[in-house]
């Protein structure tokens, strides 16, 4: 028995075994700060804070701080835009788990807010079920009666083959450099 055809095999098994991703992002829309985080496996790949002032995003990972100014007609944003277009259609939503934290500083103005927040999260859930009737999708809501808070929190579990990833990476690259080249 030849046991170097395992060497393909196993490559061909990785390159095609669904891949398990978790993205959590928290955002405090009083402050224009936020937590971003993706996990492979609940192993740690990208943890990083942000805060948004103007056009600009200052980013802080461990003990680096960065500051980008946001163009939105820019290479990179182009980029992002095709990629996600790209592997959207790709992944397989395994679930959605929405967490919000909704104070307007008195009880009735907190209430009607929380309820327009809460239909406007349960409408985009549904049309979310209807493309993808096997995701889990959950809504958990706080309501601070009492204080002004606006917090929200999002976590994302898709799995995807690598194979998926990388074409559709090069995908984007191209398309990406055909829509430059012709502007």
């Amino acid at each position: 028995m030849n046991y170097y055809l395992f060497i393909p095999f196993g490559i061909i098994v990785l390159f095609f075994l669904p891949i398990k991703l978790e993205a959590r992002l928290s955002f405090n829309v009083l402050n224009f700060s936020g937590v971003i985080g993706v996990f492979l496996y609940k192993i740690k790949l990208l943890h990083q804070q942000f805060w948004i002032k103007g056009k600009k995003i200052i980013t802080q990972n461990d003990d680096e701080i960065e500051t980008k100014e946001i163009s939105f007609k820019s290479k990179e944003i182009i980029f992002l835009e095709t990629f996600t277009d790209e592997i959207k259609d790709k992944t397989r939503l395994r679930s959605i788990d929405a967490f919000y934290n909704l104070g307007a500083g008195d009880a009735f103005s907190s209430a009607m807010v929380a309820g327009l927040v809460n239909f406007v999260i349960t409408s985009l859930f549904t049309s979310i079920k209807n493309q993808k009737p096997t995701a889990s999708l959950s809504l958990n809501d706080t309501i601070s009666y009492n204080r002004e808070i606006c917090q929200f929190a999002f976590r994302l579990v898709v799995y995807i083959s690598l194979f998926d990833i990388v074409y559709s990476f090069f995908h984007s690259l191209i398309l990406t450099k055909r829509r430059f080249r012709f502007q």
